[in-house]
């Protein structure tokens, strides 16, 4: 089974397009990992300033994300995306779910990205 970490861009990306990633992972055989950090981010994001849309978008990735089945990790750093990738230097069999473009190039590990807006493709 390969453990799959979530980044924020990831899920709110399949959020917004209406992408069902814990079934597509799930299905293959992943298990998801969710660092605490990036609850902590969506959770922020939801109590920001920023569009209602995004806000909105917030609110229902963490209603999924509560209601889902997934493991929790702590990946402290002081970004997100610095514990992350920290967390998968040390883990170079685990996957990278994301849409950040500055995280993808700066994490060797094997990633999952969003194909034309509706499925999950592991580059």
């Amino acid at each position: 089974m390969t453990k799959v970490v979530l980044d924020t861009s990831f899920i709110l990306s399949c959020v917004r397009n209406k992408l069902d990633f814990y079934e597509e992972l799930l299905d293959k055989g992943h298990t998801i990992l969710i660092p605490k950090e990036v609850k902590l981010e969506i959770k922020r994001i939801r109590d920001s300033t920023k569009a209602l849309k995004v806000r909105d978008e917030a609110v229902l990735a963490l209603k999924l994300i509560k209601s889902e089945t997934y493991k929790e990790v702590n990946c402290p750093g002081k970004y997100v995306d610095t514990g992350i990738k920290a967390y998968l230097e040390k883990n170079p069999e685990f996957l990278l779910a994301t849409v950040d473009k500055a995280l993808k190039k700066s994490v060797r590990n094997r990633k999952i990205v969003i194909r034309n807006l509706k499925k999950l493709e592991l580059q």
